[in-house]
């Protein structure tokens, strides 16, 4: 037995990070187990409700944007071109820009006034609030009673509207979320396995909490709103990063009900740059920390079944798991060293090795979600294979900037927010290279990443001349993680 407390200490960390690792896939399998029961449990939605077109309410669709050259004329062109009653749909473009994309706004709406659409520019002084302001201070202005909100890389099918809007028929409904397509998922691997990280939260996670009656989350586009709802839960809040989970989370607290349909898609850009994907997922980790600290008293008080409580938190907390994936990389080396010296361990290690079930949900929700997307088992394998280790590698290279983000979040009021850049990317001959917002700095925790890369890399000769081969596959996929996050940062491809 080694003297020193050290050991014991090491182990008590690395235990704890196991057991967050395993609440966490516990907590995915659970909802998986709804996402394959939905008829033994009688949770499957009934069909969507059918209004009268002489009934329809007035809706106005609100798209908030800032300096978005490049896409601000498609979102709006395909807004103005949703199938709904002109006399009962109103357009805001509520632009914070200071470029270019004025004077492309500015031409876009003329031409569709000219066609007979209402539609309307809001302008302000200033973004105070960011994206949560802007959408507080142009509400208060529209004609609608109910609120359809697209940010500028959205391009929403023409039939959302006729999609979504019957579902307010039931007065308890607040918000009705549709599923988050992709226009350019084809355009890399980056893009692909962003997809398949997306939809493994809308295709899996997010219809397998509708269907057990939990809390869902309203995604800050895609969506529409009962403005109604939005004053009874107490508006926009610029406050955190993410207006959008902050809101729905006081909404329903409030007994307001989120409906999401999964047949309805709304088609975006993902961002075809590892920086700027960067920018998005710190955007998103921080803001949920924010709102762990706005509402964890609000949530804790809630009086709710058991099961929705534990899923809510499960929502919230889930990206504990990103920090305690770099702890098990910084504590594995020396884990290492201890098993080479004493076998005092050995029955830790075994009974934590439980986590290891983790390795089972990537490439099961990816299955799951490729199916989508493919017409035979066959070509659902043949594109698993192709892009299971990208999307592995992505989503395990991303553990320090998300970690950095936790942190971040749960200690800085601070709610600046950094704007993901898009470029309006279809086609595998576009290109982002030459566009004027395309990142152009490397954020220091780039740096960390490829010490990360190293540091892993020697703990592949640690297991091998120590002969200990337990961490070996996890410091070999660690050095391709973070080398490919860290090399593509400088890329910035």
């Amino acid at each position: 037995m080694l003297e020193t407390p050290i050991p014991e200490i090491i182990f008590g960390v690395y235990l704890f990070a196991v057991l967050v690792i395993t609440v966490y896939t516990l907590g995915e399998f659970h909802l998986l187990y709804f996402f394959f029961t939905p008829k033994k449990k009688g949770r499957i939605h009934t069909n969507r409700p059918v209004v009268d077109v002489e009934k329809l309410p007035n809706v106005t669709v609100q798209l908030p944007m800032y300096n978005e050259r490049y896409v601000a004329e498609a979102v709006i062109n395909s807004c103005a071109q949703l199938k709904y009653p002109k006399n009962k749909l109103e357009i805001q473009v509520i632009d914070d820009s200071n470029d270019e994309t004025i004077r492309i706004v500015d031409q876009c709406v003329e031409k569709w006034l000219l066609e007979g659409i209402d539609i309307k520019i809001v302008r302000r002084d200033n973004r105070e609030g960011f994206k949560a302001g802007a959408l507080r201070d142009a509400t208060p202005f529209s004609k609608g009673d109910f609120l359809a909100i697209f940010d500028a890389d959205f391009r929403p099918n023409p039939d959302f509207l006729y999609s979504t809007i019957p579902y307010f028929q039931d007065e308890n409904v607040g918000v009705v979320q549709g599923r988050w397509g992709h226009i350019n998922r084809d355009y890399s691997l980056l893009t692909k396995s962003q997809s398949i990280f997306l939809d493994m939260f809308f295709m899996i996670e997010q219809k397998a909490r509708s269907l057990a009656g939990y809390f869902l989350r309203f995604n800050g586009s895609g969506g529409v709103w009962r403005k109604k709802c939005i004053e009874d839960a107490g508006g926009w809040s610029a406050k955190t990063l993410c207006e959008d989970l902050d809101l729905c989370i006081r909404a329903q607290l409030k007994n307001w009900k989120i409906i999401y349909d999964y047949n309805v898609e709304a088609p975006a850009e993902v961002p075809v740059n590892i920086l700027d994907f960067k920018a998005q997922q710190y955007r998103w980790i921080k803001g949920k920390a924010q709102v762990i600290r706005k509402l964890r008293k609000e949530i804790h008080s809630a009086s709710l079944p058991f099961w929705k409580k534990a899923h809510i938190y499960f929502d919230l907390y889930n990206m504990f798991v990103t920090p305690s994936i770099i702890v098990l990389a910084f504590l594995s080396i020396p884990i290492t060293l201890i098993q080479a010296q004493t076998s005092d361990f050995n029955l830790i290690l075994s009974i934590s090795s439980v986590a290891l079930i983790n390795v089972f949900i990537l490439p099961c929700f990816s299955w799951l979600v490729l199916r989508h997307y493919n017409t035979t088992k066959l070509k659902t394998l043949k594109e698993l294979l192709i892009s299971i280790f990208p999307f592995t590698y992505m989503v395990l290279g991303m553990a320090v900037f998300q970690f950095v983000a936790v942190i971040d979040g749960l200690f800085s009021d601070s709610a600046t927010f950094h704007r993901t850049s898009k470029y309006n990317i279809q086609e595998r001959k576009d290109t982002w290279r030459d566009k004027v917002y395309s990142p152009k700095e490397v954020p220091f925790t780039t740096y960390i990443e490829g010490f990360i890369a190293i540091y892993a890399g020697f703990g592949i000769y640690i297991d091998i001349s120590s002969k200990m081969y337990g961490f070996l596959p996890f410091h070999i996929v660690l050095v391709i993680a973070f080398s490919y996050v860290f090399i593509s940062s400088f890329k910035k491809g």
